[in-house]
Order: structure tokens, then sequence, then C-alpha cells
């Protein structure tokens, strides 16, 4: 669950926190198609190409839920339990999308509207009865989903157009599925940009902290392999931190023993928080990268130990300049508005970004769109930003595989707000290459939001 998106957002304070309750991940994957990967450890190896990225023959033929003026959307969340926190934010940011959309009129004269919100609890069987549910009885013509226990498998055989949060592999491959900011799983991607952090910070020695679950320990084994390949000094590792109540001290004790200036951090803000106590505790003035934890909702309750700490995004940060940035401006603008509690919420901004692809495919696949020819629109983007919010994505290969240029905002955490660094004047993204041994900005993809970034 802990692993880079294909040009998406890291999962933010709470996605790992499903780890916690689950004793054991389960594997839940949909039938392999046309175009179906898989990706592990930081290598993606594809069955397909983008070519074959449409509904089989026989499949989304019809427009189930579209009538004269409206477009129901149904979404299956976990809006309740232990976990809920963690990914009910999602479907607010789509409504807020959705809101702002109809009062300029809807698609092509008809509203798109969240008709169904279902819930999982949290529990693997009745996400997939739930998505029965959405398709047989509701007939939603697309759905969105948000969920740690997300299976695909009867959205894949009917071709419904699905859209959400990318925390498991099992939205790599078909066609139909639509991860946040990309469906594909890889770590690579980002090494290039921590090796750079390092350089930037000046950061000679390097701490690595996981926990001992793969959806944690798989993306900081990546980075203790590449970056150590690349010439990097590992000083201290500890991937086999148990996932729940987790004490760092002990490890701590070992990287101040250990003389490392930098931590990589795969685990849970809570996690982190409890590391950070004990840096600041042991006085270490060391330079950290999270890999979770950039919620404003973190910040505000724990500003005092995220001072200064390293965040990557793929999103516009929302401290930085609307005026360079229009998209953001839309953006804090409509959640201010219609759901003005999850404007700093990680989650919530991959909802709007899934919003924002539902509708340009609607409009896209013209005035009476099937699923399928949605589904053939959307992955004939090659450019998608969520309208200027995020880093493109270009829906022709990303089921099936990532591309560089790699590009991400870095922010820090300073006072109360996520500052925007190591950009170039107001560009906030940085682009490379895969290049981890000597990471250089290169320029960023066409489409990329904002000023030039390179």
């Amino acid at each position: 669950m802990l692993t880079r998106l294909a040009r998406g957002a890291w999962p933010a304070v709470a996605a790992l926190a499903a780890v916690f309750l689950v004793a054991t991940t389960q594997t839940v994957g949909g039938p392999v198609v046309a175009g179906a990967a898989t990706s592990t450890s930081g290598t993606t190896s594809t069955t397909g190409t983008a070519g074959s990225l449409q509904c089989p023959a026989g499949t989304g033929t019809g427009s189930p839920g579209i009538t004269r003026t409206q477009v129901n959307i149904g979404a299956i969340s976990t809006l309740s339990g232990p976990i809920s926190a963690d990914f009910a934010p999602l479907v607010k940011g789509v409504q807020a999308y959705f809101d702002m959309v109809d009062t300029r009129g809807g698609v092509n004269g008809r509203q798109v509207k969240l008709a169904y919100n279902l819930d999982d609890g949290g529990t693997p069987s009745r996400f997939v009865s739930l998505a029965h549910t959405v398709v047989d009885q509701d007939h939603a013509f697309g759905v969105v989903a948000s969920s740690y226990f997300f299976n695909p498998t009867y959205l894949v055989s009917t071709c419904t157009p699905t859209y959400g949060y990318n925390v498991t592999g099992d939205w790599q491959g078909p066609p139909n599925l639509f991860g946040s900011g990309g469906s594909v799983q890889t770590y690579n991607s980002i090494m290039p940009e921590i090796a750079y952090l390092l350089k930037q910070t000046k950061s000679k020695s390097v701490a690595v902290l996981a926990y001992n679950v793969s959806s944690s320990s798989a993306a900081c084994q990546t980075a203790v392999q590449k970056l150590g390949n690349a010439g990097y000094h590992i000083a201290y590792t500890d991937l086999k931190l148990p996932p729940v109540n987790a004490d760092p001290t002990p490890d701590v004790q070992h990287i101040l023993a250990d003389h490392a200036d930098f931590i990589l951090s795969c685990m849970t803000v809570n996690g982190n928080i409890a590391m950070a106590r004990a840096v600041k505790q042991y006085g270490l003035g060391v330079n950290q990268l999270w890999l979770n934890g950039s919620d404003q909702s973190a910040l505000d309750k724990y500003a005092n130990l995220m001072q200064k700490v390293y965040f990557l995004v793929q999103h516009v940060p929302l401290t930085a300049s609307q005026s360079a940035y229009p998209g953001l401006k839309e953006y804090l603008s409509a959640m201010k508005k219609y759901e003005p509690a999850y404007v700093g919420t990680e989650t919530a901004i991959q909802g709007w970004e899934s919003a924002a692809l539902i509708v340009a495919g609607l409009k896209a696949a013209g005035k009476n769109p099937t699923q399928a020819s949605v589904v053939k629109a959307t992955n004939a983007m090659t450019t998608f930003t969520a309208d200027g919010l995020m880093t493109p994505v270009d829906w022709t290969v990303t089921h099936v595989e990532a591309t560089p240029p790699f590009c991400s905002a870095f922010v820090q955490a300073q006072g109360d707000v996520f500052k925007p660094v190591l950009g170039h004047g107001k560009s906030v993204f940085v682009c490379f290459g895969p290049n981890v041994r000597d990471p250089k900005p290169i320029p960023a993809k066409a489409g990329t939001p904002g000023p030039k970034a390179g």
C-alpha cells in the first residue's frame, strides 16, 4: 500500500493505517486482460500495449445510469469502521467537483451526480457484494472506489468505468480502471527524487525505517537497494518494525550512534510522529523525508514535531501561487465552498482528480456516451492534469508502465503550512529521468501545470 502511484500521490496520512487492523494482506486482483501489468518492488512488466486499452468485445456497450438530464455515478468507500478516516474523504472531493461542474451546466446538458454512496465498512467480502449492487441494482454509469479492499473483478468483467484511490496493486492493467494519478504502482520513479533531496540537503548518511509488512517495507527496501547501488551510504536500516504500536526509540538511538544525518521513513504518520518525538528527545539534527503525513490535519496537530520535514506530492501544493496555478485556485475555491472541512486532505484531492477524469471522459465521449466510449476516450488522453492541479498522466500507457520524466513537488513543513521547496521561481515541480547516481532536473513533460519546470 505504501507505493508510488504512476504520477499519482503518495498515500497520505492514513493509507497505511489499514495494515494496523488487518492481520494479513489480501490479494484480490481482477482477471488479466489485454494491457494487464504487475509491479513488484519497483519493477513493472507488461503483457499488453496501449492500443489494447479498450473494453473487451461485448462489454461496456450500454449507457446505464444516464438519462436526458443526469449521469448517475456510484461510490464504494470505507465510510465506517476504524479505517474510515483514511478512505472516506475521497467522496468529498468527488462531490465538490461535481457540484462545481453542475453549477456551470453539467456535461452536455446533463448534471453529474454522486447518486449512490455505499459503505463497505472496511470488509473485503462487503466490497465484492457492493460492486454487484452498484452495477446490477443501482445501474450506475461509473464507480468511484476508496477502499483498502478494492476488488475490481466484477467491475472489470462489466467494463464499468472505475476511478479512485490507488492503494493496492489491483488497479493495474484493465482498461476501465483509472486510479487517481495513474494505475501502475512503482517504487523506482521516486528514487531519483530522493537522491536529489540527499544532495540538496548535503546529507551524507541515510537511515531507513519501515514496518514489517510488504506494503511498507517493499518501498523502503527498494530505496535501500537503489540508493546503495548508486553509491549513497546507508548507515542503518530497520524494515521490520511492528505495525502496531511500534516504538522507534531504539532505532533513533542506532541512528545517533551510526551518525546518520538523513531519515527516510515508510511508516504511517503515527509512526513518524513517534519517531519525531524520539529524534527531538535525543537532539538529532537530521533531515527527514516522510512518505506519509502531508495532510494539513496532521500538521495542525503535530506542528512542533514536523518542522522542516520533507514530503513529495504529485499535485500542486496548496500553498503555491494561485496566479501561477489556476487549477489550484479553482480547487481551493470549490472545496472551501462545498466541502470546507476537507480542503487540505490528501484523499479528498484524489477524489477531486478522479471526478475531473470522469467529467473529462464524458466530455470527450460526446453527447451520447456509452461506458465503452468513455473508457476509450479516456485512454486516448496523454496529458490529463485534473484541470491543472496535478502532474500529467498519459492514459495511453499508465495502465501498464510509468515513464519519465518523473515529476514531484517537494514540500516542507514550515510553521503551520507545507511550503514548496527546491523548485525554480514559481515552478513547484522538479522532474527527473531514471538516473539515481547523479540526479539532475530535466524539463517537465508538456502539459505540466504552471511555469516551466526543470
